[in-house]
């Protein structure tokens, strides 16, 4: 089997219950993650949110644009993504960046990625930056900020000191050039580019992750070649079927 690994519980585990929610995230918590990833959006009055999606249709069943909207015109509507649970999580709802904060301040050993979406970035530029990292309280310190948009991260980098991650947009030689310049503490590349081949993984000081891997037959293609963080939206399952396997491997 390979060397040690890690899972990232992608928007928690969105296969079983309504990604991003407070829900979804205790439960691969009490799983055991180490590693978590939660999207940000801002809304029209400045509250930090936990969506994929700027716009809230898939969640609640409901139009609504974050970014046009306040927070309280939508924090009490039932958020558990009707279409793929029907009513099993109408209990849920879009759970803020300071409520998450103020879950995951009782795993102090897990690390966080923040990732902050480029519709919101778009939309309010560095301000959202400046309101994630006000709203993260006692887990700053536990706390990656990963994003696409690399100007972000520029600034980031240059006011605060929190390690950052940047998300590929694709594999080139222009990025290579720019996550040197950059040498953020993490790179994420998509499974749908990532190299296949051992040593062609860029050098550098950070550490590599891919996404989204929800097979453990998938697994060892990306650990051989380097490649020890693993996004999954599987966690727990994932998790379970990968230890079988080690000790099925080992009698």
């Amino acid at each position: 089997m390979a060397d040690k690994f890690f899972f990232v519980g992608h928007r928690g585990q969105p296969e079983s219950l309504p990604e991003n929610s407070l829900e979804s995230f205790t439960y691969v918590l009490q799983s055991g993650a180490v590693y978590i990833e939660a999207d940000v959006q801002l809304t029209a009055d400045s509250v930090v949110v936990l969506s994929h999606d700027e716009n809230l249709q898939k969640m609640t069943a409901k139009n609504i644009t974050v970014t046009h909207s306040t927070y309280v015109a939508f924090k009490d509507i039932p958020a558990g993504y009707p279409e793929k649970f029907s009513d099993r999580f109408d209990h849920c709802r879009i759970a803020t960046l300071s409520q998450f904060s103020d879950l995951l301040k009782n795993w102090p050993k897990v690390i966080a990625f923040i990732e902050m979406k480029q519709e919101s970035l778009a939309c309010f530029g560095n301000k959202f930056v400046d309101l994630v990292m006000g709203s993260l309280g006692p887990i700053e310190e536990q706390s990656v900020l990963i994003s696409f948009d690399y100007d972000a991260l520029v600034y980031a980098r240059e006011k605060y000191n929190i390690p950052l991650g940047w998300v590929l947009p694709d594999w080139s030689h222009s990025n290579q050039i720019m996550a040197e310049r950059l040498s953020p503490e993490f790179l994420f590349v998509d499974t749908d580019f990532c190299p296949d081949n051992e040593g062609a993984l860029w050098v550098g000081s950070w550490q590599w992750v891919a996404y989204t891997i929800n097979a453990v037959k998938e697994i060892k293609k990306y650990t051989d070649i380097g490649i020890k963080i693993i996004e999954t939206d599987r966690f727990s399952e994932i998790q379970n079927e990968y230890e079988k396997l080690a000790i099925d491997n080992n009698e």
